[in-house]
């Protein structure tokens, strides 16, 4: 209780003025963020989405290892998978020492920009609270890179006590692609929540990018986050990548498609 009222006792002395702008930009930041993870999530149940045109080709992918079993060629197509996500926990991890190390070296001569003639000047307890929200967007970041890593090691448990390997039974006249019965669909869902985190991950680091821009000013920040809204929903639901996946499965919307079924 003591530690609790001298925090509060620092905190009104810092005396911080907060404009109205300031805590409506950081508002905005939060309904952008969110707003667009729920719209995004809604619509792929309706539309073609990277995220439902990516889920029916890993459900064929473990429709195709419970047939004809696991290659090198699957193997190294999970391991690269689990790479991508580790290279970008890694990442987080040294961008999160360097926020820290600006953090604890900050100062009014610093941290002073009054040069550039299109940044605001703010007290210095206002960019430190900024450099705490970049700490706290890749903080969120490793968390979801470094669970989906986990499930990633997941996906190699259940695929390798699942599906017998190609390289060291095909030649075996009794050989079965499953190795013991399984629910494959339970097995996909996994591998397509590995892929879900991953993706949540790169989603902060697009959001970190329009935080930058509140270390300018508060409409340019208003702005960077409409226009990652643009640039997210424009790779998501409208790229030339996904039409080209939907193209390839010759449908013009995978939800028309028939369920993939497990035998």
């Amino acid at each position: 209780m003591l530690q609790f009222d001298i925090w509060v006792s620092k905190l009104r002395a810092m005396d911080i003025s907060i404009s109205p702008l300031d805590i409506f930009s950081f508002f905005w930041f939060l309904a952008c963020w969110l707003g667009y993870s729920l719209f995004a999530r809604k619509q792929a149940k309706k539309r073609n989405s990277l995220s439902s045109v990516l889920y029916r080709y890993r459900k064929e992918w473990v429709l195709k290892l419970s047939k004809s079993g696991m290659s090198e060629v699957d193997s190294d197509l999970l391991g690269s998978l689990e790479r991508q996500v580790s290279f970008m926990a890694s990442t987080s991890l040294l961008i999160l020492a360097s926020l820290v190390t600006v953090l604890s070296a900050a100062s009014e001569g610093f941290m002073d920009m009054s040069s550039l003639q299109f940044v605001d000047d703010v007290p210095l307890e206002i960019v430190q609270m900024k450099l705490l929200l970049m700490i706290f967007i890749f903080v969120y970041g490793f968390f979801t890179f470094s669970w989906a890593l986990r499930q990633y090691g997941f996906c190699f448990i259940l695929f390798g006590s699942s599906f017998n390997t190609v390289r060291y039974y095909k030649g075996n006249e009794e050989y079965q692609a499953q190795a013991v019965p399984r629910d494959f669909k339970a097995v996909a869902k996994v591998l397509d929540r590995a892929a879900h985190s991953y993706n949540y991950g790169i989603r902060a680091y697009y959001f970190a990018m329009a935080a930058l821009a509140w270390f300018i000013n508060d409409w340019f920040f208003i702005v960077a986050c409409a226009v990652v809204i643009f640039v997210l929903y424009r790779r998501e639901f409208q790229s030339s990548s996904l039409q080209a996946m939907v193209d390839a499965r010759q449908i013009g919307n995978v939800h028309d498609e028939d369920e993939i079924k497990f035998d």
